[in-house]
């Protein structure tokens, strides 16, 4: 059976993973939103590519004192329906406070 077949008779949905869906590839000193609010959001992940540290959140307040560190080179984060619930659906915000730092994120989708 192929996989996306698996998918639908396990989730009921049809689902796709979607890349840097807000083309926000770049973590700035500035706040950013990453991930926007989305109902139909699965899931998340969130990988720090770059040689500064990052920080995710759940407002623009987000900060080195408030948020979720990714660590350099490959520090990641995510979230999915069944663990992390309404959360999972809410915008994601990105700060790289000591420099800019490049970032990738995908989120799987129900359409």
């Amino acid at each position: 059976m192929p996989l996306a077949d698996l998918l639908v008779e396990l989730f009921k949905v049809k689902t796709r993973a979607v890349e840097n869906p807000r083309a926000v590839t770049t973590a700035t000193a500035t706040a950013q939103m990453i991930l926007a609010n989305n109902p139909n959001r699965l899931a998340w992940t969130m990988i720090n590519l770059g040689g500064n540290p990052c920080y995710i959140g759940l407002t623009r307040e987000v900060s080195a004192s408030n948020g979720v560190r990714l660590d350099i080179n490959g520090g990641h984060a995510g979230e999915i329906w069944n663990e992390d619930f309404q959360e999972t659906a809410w915008a994601v915000w990105i700060i790289s406070p000591d420099g800019d730092s490049n970032c990738y994120s995908k989120e799987v989708v129900e359409y």
